[in-house]
């Protein structure tokens, strides 16, 4: 049999099939894959619509959030005004001078009448002849029947500025409705939001009033107001306060629509764009993929060859199609990225309700120039909260956010509406005091808000929390003539407030700037520092009063800064704890000792234990043992040769974790000395429970101490009880014969001091120890 035979079909194959039957397969086979591209094509395009419109819907959703905020912000001022007119109701004086200095501020208000309920105006801010009375009370009759504003005719105003839209609110006093406020408000300036916002040809933004009449609307057009036709949402297609509907509408057509309330108010926000515009460049490409899909079908059927082809060109058609996907799935997810962007933007703290940072300093710069016309005081307060990481990292963040909540409403209490509350994140709350008469006001003011947020929280989901503020005052202009200046200063003396202790204040002083920027360049430096080695190690013998021998070294750490020269740990160990990186800095020094007593091993020398500080906030770290162990494992180094120095506060806060640590070290030998014993709050009788060999009575301590031991009864009494529970004391600070004399008959062990050696470099002390012996 040959080839052509077979493929003529007339003789059998090899294994029994006809040709005939292979061309049956060979149809069913492409009718299969054919089917199955259809398929796909439909899903896919099906797909691709569902994501576009999911991805319409979020854009005008988030679109229609900001709108609606600031349509609600733009209103909520009416509460302004009246509490201005309330001064009216009960006789305290005309509201015309408050509110004109409002209106002078105020771009989206161009006209404000008050009136009682009889109709009788009593504030114009502006003349209006089309205002007829008789109107006015029918709409007031409106306004008090449903309790709602009412939207005021616009047809008989002369004027007719058709995007200034008058509006008719009820004028509150408690409870009941004293009089009406017509607010003709300027929808030009409310909507100049959305000039920078493509909203397509057929696109439509509509601000409607209580599902009726349409106060404005904008177009591709511009802003359309007044007396253009009026578009209304159907009330059968709206459910809840906000939704997304895809259909046909009468007034809209077929179109894609999201509406959203307003917030207390009769008013919605509605959000359109014509199905077919929105979805044009999607149907092109469908029409497309579709034409190419036909000619692929019809390609497919005429044999084999042209199948396997049509199978491979569909295969890279739908690889740009999910090129396109893609492609489409990042333009979505920056849209994403952009929306979220504009709600981190917004103005208002989502916790406390607060303003937020941008907000703040926005109305502080407004505030500002307002000074600048006046001889009033103004003052930025920086406020932190007193232990509120230690009440978050206990109780948790839902505590925390209850406590920040609590803060937020004592402060509104504790001033006037003219001030500006905010919240900068975490515990830090800004608050700028303005139009204050005296500067001595300012301090009675903060007093009160000291006072108010240190009292008690009594049930914060069943917990009574107490903290305290902390609080740094700049004055303006005498420390500072712009915010960014003002918030400066007033962080500088919020630490200055904070390291006096809890609940206090400070006005800013110029020396801070001074100590701040030094500081700020240490901490800026020291994690380059650490990496670059400029960190080193100074060693103070311990002498054994017993042979005068070196039995130890403390490692006290230097920093040898390239252009400030050495600077000693007081400079620059605050700053490693306040950044954290105290725990970067306290591995190095264990890991430098390591390293030195390895390079004495080396050289033939005989091991003398190395005392390395370790701060409190290492010992809060449940990592920290293994930590120390892995490093003098690193370096082979017995754990008996790295002893450990903490001072008495390290007891103090996360106390059973700091216990459970050095427990875990003092098991496996490893040699702890409590340092600085006697000016903390340890006794004798509660160091028995601490796991440490050893206490270091401080250097006050020994600096009178005389010939005979009773000179100084807190010594010999330290000395004796410590001997009674088998502690081994070393006295810090020996500087004379008489002193070590005087320690000696005591029955002190142990000295250091400028006695026998200064804190030296690795090159001194190794002359130092190679001649243990000392004789005094």
């Amino acid at each position: 049999m040959n080839i052509p035979d077979f493929l003529d079909g007339d003789v059998l194959n090899p294994v029994g099939f006809n040709s005939r039957f292979l061309k049956k397969g060979i149809i069913v086979f492409g009718t299969v894959l054919i089917m199955l591209a259809w398929c796909l094509f439909l899903f896919q395009v099906e797909k691709n619509k569902k994501e576009l419109v999911a991805g319409l819907e979020r854009e005008q959703q988030n679109l229609a959030g900001v709108l609606a905020e600031n349509l609600f912000q733009i209103l909520e001022q009416r509460h302004t005004i009246e509490l201005f007119a309330s001064k009216w109701f009960d006789g305290t004086k005309s509201p015309s001078g408050d509110i004109t200095g409002f209106l002078y501020g105020e771009r989206t208000f161009t006209r404000i009448v008050l009136y009682d309920l009889s109709g009788r105006a009593f504030y114009e801010s502006s003349p209006e002849s089309g205002d007829r009375p008789d109107k006015i009370r029918e709409q007031i009759e409106k306004m008090l029947g449903t309790g709602q504003p009412v939207l005021m005719p616009r047809d008989n105003r002369p004027s007719n500025i058709s995007w200034q839209v008058p509006f008719l609110f009820p004028i509150r006093i408690g409870a009941a409705i004293k009089g009406a406020m017509l607010l003709e408000m300027d929808f030009g300036y409310f909507l100049n939001l959305l000039q920078n916002v493509d909203i397509g040809r057929t696109g439509t933004i509509t601000v409607q009033y209580d599902q009726g009449e349409e106060v404005a609307r904008f177009e591709s057009g511009g802003l359309v107001v007044g007396n253009s036709p009026v578009k209304m949402m159907p009330a059968g297609s709206i459910s809840g306060d906000s939704g997304f509907r895809g259909g046909r509408y009468s007034d809209f057509g077929n179109c894609y629509l999201t509406y959203l309330r307003v917030h207390d108010y009769p008013f919605m926000i509605t959000i359109g764009i014509g199905q077919d515009e929105f979805l044009s460049d999607f149907n092109q490409y469908r029409n497309r993929l579709l034409w190419v899909l036909i000619i692929l079908t019809s390609l497919g059927l005429s044999g084999i060859v042209l199948l396997f082809k049509m199978i491979n060109r569909s295969q890279a058609y739908l690889d740009a199609l999910a090129l396109s996907n893609k492609e489409n799935q990042r333009l979505i997810q920056n849209l994403e990225k952009e929306h979220k962007a504009s709600t981190r933007a917004a103005s208002f703290d989502p916790l406390t309700e607060l303003y937020n940072r941008n907000l703040f300093v926005s109305l502080a710069e407004k505030s500002i120039l307002q000074a600048k016309r006046n001889k009033f005081c103004y003052a930025v307060l920086f406020i932190d909260l007193d232990r509120f990481k230690k009440i978050n990292d206990t109780l948790g963040h839902h505590i925390g956010d209850l406590l920040l909540k609590e803060v937020s409403l004592r402060l509104k209490t504790c001033t006037r509406k003219s001030d500006i509350v905010s919240r900068f994140g975490g515990d830090e709350f800004v608050v700028m005091l303005t139009e204050v008469a005296r500067e001595r006001d300012i301090a009675t003011v903060v007093e009160n808000i000291t006072a108010a947020v240190s009292k008690p929280c009594p049930d914060l989901d069943g917990h009574e929390i107490i903290t305290s503020p902390s609080v740094g005052i700049s004055v303006y202009p005498r420390d500072g003539e712009d915010i960014e200046t003002l918030l400066l200063n007033a962080d500088a003396a919020m630490y200055k407030a904070k390291k006096s202790g809890r609940g206090q204040y400070r006005f800013f002083d110029p020396s801070l700037n001074t100590v701040s920027v030094e500081k700020f360049a240490l901490e800026q430096r020291m994690p380059s520092a650490i990496a670059r080695g400029e960190f080193t190690l100074h060693y103070q013998p311990k002498i054994r009063l017993q042979d005068y021998r070196v039995v130890g070294l403390e490692a006290l750490i230097r920093w040898n800064h390239p252009h400030h020269g050495m600077i000693f740990p007081p400079d620059f160990i605050e700053i490693a704890e306040e950044t954290g990186l105290i725990m970067d800095l306290g591995a190095w020094v264990v890991e430098a000792a390591c390293r030195q007593l390895k390079s004495w091993r080396a050289a033939g020398m005989e091991l003398i234990p190395i005392a390395v500080n370790v701060s409190p906030l290492e010992l809060k770290d449940r990592a920290y043992v293994n930590r120390f162990q892995n490093i003098l494992k690193q370096y082979d180094i017995p754990l008996k040769y790295i002893e450990i120095e903490v001072t008495e506060n390290a007891f103090i806060d996360d106390r059973d974790i700091v216990i459970n640590n050095l427990k875990a070290l003092f098991d496996k030998g490893v040699k702890i000395f409590l340092d600085d014993f006697g000016t903390g709050f340890s006794s004798l009788e509660h160091i028995r429970f601490l796991p440490v060999n050893s206490l270091k009575i401080d250097r006050s301590f020994i600096q009178d101490i005389r010939n005979s031991y009773h000179d100084n009864p807190i010594v010999s009494s330290t000395i004796t009880m410590a001997k009674k529970l088998n502690l081994t004391v070393v006295a810090e600070g020996v500087e004379t014969s008489d002193q070590l004399i005087s320690l000696r008959v005591a029955g002190c062990e142990q000295v250091q001091g400028y006695l026998f050696s200064r804190p030296v470099s690795e090159n001194k002390i190794r002359e130092f120890i190679i001649s243990p012996v000392r004789r005094i």
